[in-house]
């Protein structure tokens, strides 16, 4: 799985606090979730995602591959990526 940022995405930066938006509905980027968000590019898969959380923040890769997973699914969800 290689998903990407849909196009329609904005992502901003306010009063140093990350957002992102489409259709006028506004979520907020923690510091994993922004790292996830970088990674979105349509080349990286999900198992190199979350090996970059697992090394950043020195945890077990399967524990967080499970979670980016969820992550994943739920920006699916919203709409908010893609994955081809």
């Amino acid at each position: 799985m290689k998903p990407s940022r849909d196009v329609f995405v904005q992502y901003r930066v306010i009063n140093g606090i990350k957002y992102i938006m489409k259709n006028y509905k506004v979520f907020q980027l923690d510091e994993i979730g922004e790292m996830i968000w970088d990674s979105l590019d349509g080349e990286t898969t999900l198992q190199q995602i979350a090996e970059k959380v697992a090394n950043t923040y020195d945890v077990d890769v399967e524990t967080v591959h499970n979670d980016v997973e969820v992550y994943i699914q739920e920006l699916l969800e919203k709409k908010l990526i893609e994955v081809e």
